[in-house]
C-alpha cells in the first residue's frame, strides 16, 4: 500500500506565494483556496498524485445549474479549448456545470507559475461566463444566491 502524500508543505507553499503577490484569498475548511474575480472566483486545490507527486487544480465555475447542453454549446467549448493556449472548459453533466480549469505540478511549482495560472482561469471564466451562460441556460457565480448556512455556492469534483 502507497504511503499517503503529506499536502502540508504544498499547502504553505500555495499560501507563501498568494501572500508574496499580495492576492486576497479565503482559506476553505476542506483544503481549498478561493480568490475571487469579477463574476466568478477561482478555487486553488492541492492533490496527491502518483508516486510521491503533487499536482495543483486551479479552476473557476464559468455556468451553475446549466438547463440545457445543446450541440451550440459543445460546439463552442470545443472551438474555444482548441483556441486557447492555456487551460480548458469542462462540462460537468452531472454536476450541471461548466468550469475552465488547469492542473500544475506540486512538486515543482514556483510563485510565477502559480500566479499566471490564476490570472488566466479568473480572467478567461469572467470573459466567458456570459456566453457561456447564455448558451447553456446556467447562472454566473456572481448571480447564485449564497446558502443560508454560508457553505460554499459549488462543490466541485475532484475528478
Amino acid at each position: 500500500m502507497a504511503t499517503p502524500i503529506d499536502l502540508g508543505p504544498l499547502r504553505a507553499k500555495i499560501e507563501g506565494y498568494l501572500r508574496e503577490k499580495k492576492l486576497v484569498y479565503e482559506g476553505l475548511p476542506d483544503g481549498r483556496y478561493a480568490l475571487r474575480q469579477g463574476s466568478t472566483k477561482v478555487f486553488i486545490v492541492p492533490l496527491a498524485w502518483t508516486g510521491g507527486q503533487t499536482l495543483v487544480k486551479l479552476f473557476a465555475p464559468v455556468a451553475l445549474a446549466i438547463t440545457q447542453i445543446t450541440p451550440e454549446l459543445t460546439r463552442f467549448l470545443v472551438e474555444k479549448n482548441a483556441e486557447l493556449l492555456f487551460g480548458k472548459f469542462s462540462l460537468d453533466a452531472k454536476g450541471k456545470a461548466i468550469w475552465y480549469e488547469h492542473v500544475l505540478l506540486g512538486n515543482s511549482l514556483d510563485v510565477e507559475e502559480l500566479f499566471s495560472a490564476i490570472v488566466t482561469i479568473a480572467l478567461t471564466a469572467d470573459q466567458y461566463d456570459e456566453q457561456v451562460q447564455a448558451l447553456s441556460g446556467g447562472k454566473r457565480l456572481a448571480d447564485m444566491a449564497a446558502p443560508a448556512d454560508g457553505s460554499p455556492v459549488t462543490s466541485p469534483s475532484a475528478r
